[in-house]
């Protein structure tokens, strides 16, 4: 594994280009524009915030003259920018051609995109493309996120004190409400049957692997060799009825309600991890967290309670920014630059 780069850049206003003008997009957007930094374009697929100006679509009630462009007929010529921000899916091959663009426009790229944490354990074969394509561009490709702080380094301060380990686990439980539209939940099965579920291949989607590379990006992290791995995937299922939040209708019991991902990972050290996922809708009370525990000596558990998960994922995301843009060319991970620095005084 490369040395860790702990480097910071000297950039005092970075100058960003959006790719994805979503929910995500936005919000970095305009958490960038409050600290006075720069956005020089954004880019979106073709649909109804092509021609829009960024400026309202990122609710700051006023234009700024970035006007967004299709992403496939634009020119990325002489952008002039330091990074390109990535919020588009998550899923690497769907990302390639955006990563593609902007890498070869000479432009740091940092994704929000959960297989782009751990790149080589989702899709080795794209992630080979993309190491060259910044290596050959002499700029930087980082996954970045929410997992970024409350998956990966949380894994990774927690056995800082261990000087023997056991085993490691995992979980987290993940509110879809507060992280998708109504449209998007089926991707993780909810509304359907659990016939549907199998039939529409929710059990076999390519986000479950992402999350089984959590374990193996700490493991790999503090010195391990991942020597085999597995993931299982279910449905959630409530025995009673429950509230839709996006409609406030019921949703009866029986019916899938979310996705539980379960996965075993083993080192040829002979530390083993587990860990359990669920992307589903909460029951009242509930609070959205992520969970890391070691089996070792010591033993120690840690709990983040992730309140505002959609700020937590914009704010990991811009306070990477001046890490991304000063590391070193090709694919360097998170895990590699030390742990998030706050902005809160640029």
């Amino acid at each position: 594994m490369p040395h860790m780069n702990t480097t910071v850049s000297t950039i005092v206003s970075p100058r960003i280009v959006i790719y994805g003008t979503g929910r995500y997009g936005c919000f970095i957007a305009r958490l960038a524009l409050e600290k006075g930094w720069t956005v020089v374009a954004a880019y979106n697929r073709a649909g109804d915030k092509v021609g829009q100006d960024l400026g309202r679509l990122a609710g700051l009630d006023r234009d700024l003259g970035i006007i967004v462009q299709d992403c496939d007929t634009a020119s990325y010529d002489n952008l002039n920018a330091d990074i390109g921000i990535v919020a588009m899916t998550n899923q690497l091959s769907i990302n390639f051609t955006a990563h593609e663009r902007l890498l070869n426009a000479g432009l740091n790229v940092l994704c929000h995109g959960s297989e782009s944490s751990y790149p080589y354990g989702c899709d080795p074969v794209i992630a080979e493309k993309i190491d060259t394509l910044a290596k050959k561009n002499n700029v930087t490709f980082t996954g970045g996120g929410i997992w970024d702080m409350s998956r990966i380094w949380s894994g990774i301060l927690l056995v800082g004190p261990c000087t023997e380990i056991k085993s490691l686990f995992h979980s987290s439980i993940t509110d879809v409400h507060g992280q998708a539209t109504h449209e998007k939940a089926i991707e993780v099965g909810i509304g359907l049957t659990p016939e549907e579920f199998i039939a529409r291949g929710c059990n076999r989607a390519p986000l479950a692997n992402s999350y089984k590379t959590i374990p193996e990006h700490v493991l790999t992290a503090v010195g391990y060799t991942v020597s085999a791995s597995s993931v299982e995937i279910e449905p959630v299922i409530y025995d009673e009825p429950i509230k839709n939040p996006w409609t406030q209708e019921m949703y009866p019991a029986g019916i899938c309600l979310g996705t539980r991902i379960v996965g075993k990972i083993e080192t040829h050290q002979g530390v083993t991890a587990r860990v359990e996922v669920e992307l589903r809708v909460f029951k009242e009370g509930e609070i959205e967290h992520a969970f890391w525990s070691v089996d070792g000596s010591p033993r120690n558990e840690l709990r983040n309670n992730r309140k505002d998960s959609d700020h937590t994922t914009a704010g990991c995301m811009v306070n990477r920014i001046p890490n991304v843009i000063a590391a070193q060319p090709g694919i360097v991970l998170t895990s590699q630059m030390g742990p998030l620095t706050t902005t809160a005084l640029l």
